[in-house]
């Protein structure tokens, strides 16, 4: 035990070496006087105090500037509030400090995570951090310098982060209960990782997962792609089998972000557009819970946790009888949110972690062949997703997606006037060869609609066929529509339609691995996209022809994506790996396919190449390249930790 010689106060910490209210030097103390505190909370605690966890901090976190210090003290605390909370979070690591039994004169502490320096954290895409039940640990992903995005783990009590090996493009990470290994999606494939080391094991196939929950008992549920519902998977691997429900017949059914009850059978499931409801492995019976379009986690004390008129609030929920009951109670207000989106997570001791909206300063920008900025298209805004550029055939017209709500638009770029195309959801357009109508994924399938923005969409390929379909170009003579669909064995492929007749889809490219952003060259002869079986993506081109075809020239040497023709045939632009805009000479008229070295033309500022769209597109000349560019630094807040949570609630 230390004793402050001026107050008195004793302190059990023996890490802490100067008193909180005074900064006096403390001394070790001797027992001739009763205890006074074991750590004076009041002298740093007020409404809403926020300090930063900083991983590459070897002294422990650092406070943040809008941290709120009681005035008279203030100076002579501030050399050491560091180490009191390296404390504090090395107590919430041991689970007795700050929990959910704390004292009911405690309060909740709230501290900003970030990862280590050498990593970055919510800069060219929405990175993930979540509790691990016992409140010790953190689980986020990152991007390393080689432009690697990974999965790592960080105990609260220190500032090394640990990389989960085979974790590649991680996807909605969720902790085993024990704490003991995390499950995530990866590169199509639900993965798991053990913390006690080892490569990670893939338990089954997972297109793209939206959300995962693991049970007492062992099993998994998870949802394996948009627009599909609930599978259960033991967590040693397996075969996913659906997990039964009991919805009115024809139904459209789009689940998200399971999480399992304390029992370990009953679970919680956002129902995209019917609200939040529970089920059960052992019934097929569901309840709704509440209408809330949101995601909800359970946390011990009786507590739902779900987002609210973008604000985290909690409500006290009955596990055994799936109610609800008393007032709700905001957490974090004034945050923009998204309901779809999970982006919080609660320990069973106490700590609850939020991460707001991830968007990111934006602006669609014209540059020259040496990567001169020589214009831009509308002004600077935050988005959450790219707006996938399209310049029309002539050049004088630029069809973009806008988010939200996700509906497209055509630009004209000499008047700077737009016409809105499509009143609901729509993505990834492109134009027809004459330039008057554009296909795109939108609500019933594959569409095509007038880019004047007049008259009715035609669906060329419904929902039903194309489960996760993306149009990618369409072909120089009017008859093809070629597209990206994920299977979920195959992961991302390549199809083409025939406008003309039945409408079928075509296979194109069908692996194990993905192929992405198709591109035929405007003599319709060469098929250009990238594809990942090297173990990074690479560029390719092949003869176009709906029959198939098995030979293939790689075009790039060291990674590369969203290949892009000139209008006269004669080059082949991509995006490398480390984001420089690259150029290939190519001749494309003669019976083999000729091409030269690539060579960069310069460094680019761009969104993470997650998924299958397109962000970027070059002048009819060739002289220009509008691309979708970062502007300034990452803003998003980073996720607060919030230790003690529970301390103010009403129940």
């Amino acid at each position: 035990m230390k004793r402050c010689p001026e107050c008195r106060k004793d302190y059990h910490d023996e890490s802490l070496s100067f008193c909180l209210d005074d900064g006096v030097r403390l001394v070790q103390g001797v027992n001739d006087e009763p205890e006074t505190a074991v750590l004076s909370k009041d002298a740093f605690i007020s409404e809403a105090p926020t300090r930063t966890i900083s991983a590459d901090n070897k002294n422990g976190p650092s406070i943040a500037p809008d941290t709120h210090i009681r005035a008279s003290n203030w100076r002579a605390c501030f050399p050491w509030i560091a180490a009191v909370v390296f404390a504090l979070i090395a107590a919430v690591a041991l689970g007795f400090t700050f929990s959910s039994r704390s004292s009911p004169n405690s309060k909740a502490v709230r501290l900003s995570f970030s990862p280590p320096a050498n990593l970055s954290f919510n800069d060219v895409q929405p990175d993930w951090a979540v509790i691990s039940p016992d409140g010790q640990k953190i689980t986020f992903s990152a991007t390393s310098a080689d432009g690697k995005s990974m999965l790592y783990v960080r105990d609260l009590d220190s500032s090394d982060a640990k990389l989960l090996p085979g974790s590649d493009n991680p996807l909605e990470p969720f902790w085993s209960p024990d704490s003991r290994s995390v499950a995530y999606g990866s590169n199509g494939k639900l993965k798991r990782s053990d913390l006690n080391g080892g490569n990670a094991q893939i338990l089954c196939d997972a297109t793209r997962m939206v959300g995962g929950s693991w049970s007492k008992d062992g099993t998994i549920i998870f949802v394996p792609d948009y627009r599909t519902t609930l599978v259960q998977v033991p967590a040693t691997g397996g075969e996913p089998k659906p997990v039964a429900m009991n919805f009115p017949e024809g139904e459209i059914q789009r689940h998200r972000y399971p999480n399992f009850l304390p029992d370990g059978r009953h679970f919680l499931f956002l129902n995209e557009q019917k609200g939040l409801w529970a089920g059960s492995l052992d019934s097929p019976d569901i309840v709704q819970i509440v209408p809330d379009n949101s995601p909800a986690v359970y946390a011990q004390g009786g507590w739902l946790i779900f987002i609210r008129n973008d604000a985290l609030v909690a409500q006290a929920f009955d596990a055994s009888r799936l109610g609800l009951s008393g007032e709700v109670t905001t957490l974090v207000s004034d945050q923009k949110s998204w309901v779809n989106n999970f982006r919080f997570s609660a320990s069973d001791t106490g700590v609850l972690v939020w991460q707001g909206v991830w968007e990111r300063e934006y602006q669609l920008t014209w540059f020259d062949r040496e990567g001169k900025q020589v214009g831009t298209v509308e002004a600077p805004t935050k988005i959450a997703a790219g707006e996938d550029p399209r310049i029309s055939p002539d050049g004088k017209r630029l069809v973009i997606k806008r988010n939200p709500p996700n509906t497209l638009w055509v630009i004209d770029l000499e008047k700077g006037s737009s016409v809105r195309i499509t009143s609901d959801f729509g993505q990834m357009p492109v134009w027809s060869p004459d330039g008057l109508r554009l296909a795109y994924s939108g609500v019933g399938g594959l569409l095509t609609k007038a880019s004047s923005g007049l008259g009715e969409p035609e669906v060329f390929l419904p929902s039903s066929q194309t489960q996760a379909a993306f149009p990618c170009c369409w072909s120089p003579d009017g008859r093809y529509i070629i597209y990206v669909k994920r299977g979920v064995k195959s992961r991302l492929d390549l199809y083409a339609v025939m406008l003309d007749g039945e409408k079928k889809e075509i296979p194109l490219l069908n692996s194990p691995f993905d192929e992405r952003s198709p591109a035929l060259s405007p003599d319709g002869k060469w098929l250009a996209y990238d594809a990942d079986d090297t173990g990074g993506s690479e560029i390719y081109v092949q003869p176009f022809s709906p029959e198939g075809v098995s030979d293939r020239k790689r075009i790039s040497a060291t990674g590369g994506r969203m290949p892009v023709w000139r209008r006269d045939g004669s080059e082949l632009y991509f995006i490398a790996t480390d984001g420089k805009l690259m150029s290939a000479a190519v001749k494309t008229n003669g019976e083999a396919f000729e091409f030269t070295a690539p060579k960069a033309l310069f460094q680019t500022r761009m969104l993470a190449p997650f998924g299958s769209f397109h962000e970027f597109d070059v002048s009819p000349d060739g002289q220009r390249f509008l691309i979708g560019t970062l502007v300034g630094e990452p803003s998003a807040p980073p996720p607060t930790v919030t230790l003690n949570w529970t301390a103010d609630l009403k129940k």
